[in-house]
């Protein structure tokens, strides 16, 4: 199931919200015959005293599911735009820091390239780790940022009068690397998917309550894909960094192409 759901994820953003809203529609319409035959139409008689139970209990189970799903809609969008809002931040500390590095000279040379290929490790490697099932920070990264680390508290240790700005700067790069991966792994609890089903395979099954025709039924699709497009854009929006609605990596490609060469 995870490797399927991996597969998935990783298809186009218009092929996933097409998939999604016609699976959701099409299964729904095929419970609801079900329902409709099996359980409603042969207790039509008793059931007819508690149409007004039954319009709650529907109108209750899709209510609680548009309530889940708005919830995570606005979750996953504000965990996107903080991911995205962090990258612009990023690049502007390895900015900083190179402006830094320059006003110091022949001497942080060594530090100006290695901090380059540091960016250059974040773009080529680390979104792709980052953009894994299980998300992970890149090796390559980290090695050229321990060099870079040593680089820093060198030249610091050499030039006091800039001491703390380039200490701060690379904590605050360290900091924002962090963040990166804590956005990557905020995906939706397991959890807030079963309950969501459960409701909408609830919501689902009380469409049976009424014979299914041919208008009945175009409503039943239309109604449900309009909720398994929601949920194909939650799907869509989940990990910051995988898919086509993704956080694009160029601020951090364009970080340091502004600024004098080494």
């Amino acid at each position: 199931m995870t490797s399927l759901f991996n597969l998935f994820v990783q298809l186009p953003d218009l092929v996933i919200l097409v998939v999604g809203a016609a699976a959701t529609a099409g299964l729904a319409l095929a419970i609801a015959l079900l329902t409709r035959r099996f359980w409603f139409a042969p207790r039509a008689d008793r059931l007819e005293t508690h149409t007004k139970l039954a319009d709650l209990v529907h109108s209750g189970l899709l209510a609680f599911a548009v309530f889940l799903l708005a919830l995570v809609l606005s979750d996953v969008r504000a965990n996107l735009g903080r991911a995205d809002d962090a990258t612009l931040r990023e690049a502007s500390v390895l900015t900083r820091l190179d402006r830094e590095l320059s006003l110091i000279g022949d001497s942080a040379r060594d530090a100006r390239v290695r901090l380059r290929a540091y960016a250059d490790a974040i773009v080529s490697d680390e979104w792709l780790t980052l953009g894994r099932a299980e998300p992970e920070l890149s090796g390559k990264a980290e090695g050229l940022l321990r060099a870079l680390n040593r680089d820093v508290h060198a030249l610091a240790a050499n030039n006091p009068a800039v001491a703390s700005q380039l200490r701060a700067l690379f904590d605050r790069a360290e900091d924002l690397r962090q963040g990166r991966l804590e956005n990557a792994t905020k995906s939706i609890a397991s959890i807030f998917w079963w309950m969501i089903g459960a409701f909408v395979l609830g919501a689902m099954a009380m469409n049976g309550r009424n014979p299914v025709d041919a208008n009945s039924a175009t409503l039943i699709l239309l109604h449900m894909a309009a909720i398994g497009l929601v949920m194909s854009l939650i799907i869509v929006m989940d990990e910051p960094f995988r898919g086509e609605t993704s956080i694009s990596s160029a601020p951090i490609a364009k970080a340091l192409t502004s600024g004098p060469a080494p």
